[in-house]
């Protein structure tokens, strides 16, 4: 294995886990969580299973989308995003509060109190959220599912990647809406603990692509730099 590969090992592994942490992060602030983790939220509560088991069958539904869109087309690359969801997964647990989960890095990390300490809670989230796939997209690698199925629909429709990525995030939303509207307490669940998807939903919906940019401007050339340099 030559450095070069080595450090954009660490870049990808590195940018899995600090989107991983973000995720958690969103998690405690009570305000919503990040789209692409909103139906797998949903899910967590409902089924009583940790949220990296359940952003394990999420993915594996939305890969099972990419094989229903690509069709012949569908490729190693598109299975091996399954393959890094459970790595993502795994993760996800180990940085989370769940303490039936793998691991719970994150058990002991003080809770907001108030709405101010709540709402610092979510933007830190989608500050390391959009520096969690700066890094993760640096190396051009394998995507999680989410992008792959955003990225099969693009190349199937001809729609440019960024509105396919909005539809992907949409869909869950409200697939996380309904869930937590029938199950997780009716419109009270909005106020409630329990809340999957809120105003933290929206504005990371908004602000982790723009962080993840301004890094891109700001530091992508470093980072490039550093991974190719022997």
């Amino acid at each position: 294995m030559t450095i070069n590969i080595l450090k954009k090992i660490i870049v990808y592994l590195g940018g899995l886990l600090a989107m991983s942490i973000g995720i958690n992060i969103s998690k405690l602030s009570v305000l919503g969580i990040t789209p692409v983790s909103s139906m797998a939220r949903a899910c967590e509560q409902i089924l009583g299973l940790t949220l990296g088991m359940t952003t394990l069958i999420a993915n594996l539904i939305m890969v099972m989308g990419q094989l229903l869109v690509l069709r012949r087309d569908f490729r190693i690359r598109n299975i091996l995003g399954l393959a890094l969801t459970v790595v993502f997964s795994l993760m996800i647990d180990i940085t989370g509060t769940d303490p039936n989960a793998i691991g719970h890095l994150l058990i002991n990390f003080p809770r907001p109190a108030g709405y101010h300490m709540k709402f610092i809670y979510m933007l830190a989230s989608v500050v390391i959220l959009g520096i969690g796939v700066f890094l993760y997209l640096r190396p051009n690698w394998v995507p999680l599912p989410a992008e792959g199925l955003a990225l099969a629909i693009s190349q199937k429709t001809g729609i440019v990647f960024g509105n396919c990525k909005s539809l992907v995030d949409t869909i869950m939303i409200i697939i996380a809406v309904i869930l937590q509207i029938m199950y997780l307490g009716g419109l009270q669940s909005f106020m409630m603990e329990s809340v999957v998807v809120r105003e933290g939903t929206a504005i990371a919906a908004i602000g982790v692509g723009q962080v993840a940019r301004f890094m891109a401007k700001c530091w992508g050339k470093s980072v490039d730099g550093w991974v190719s340099k022997s």
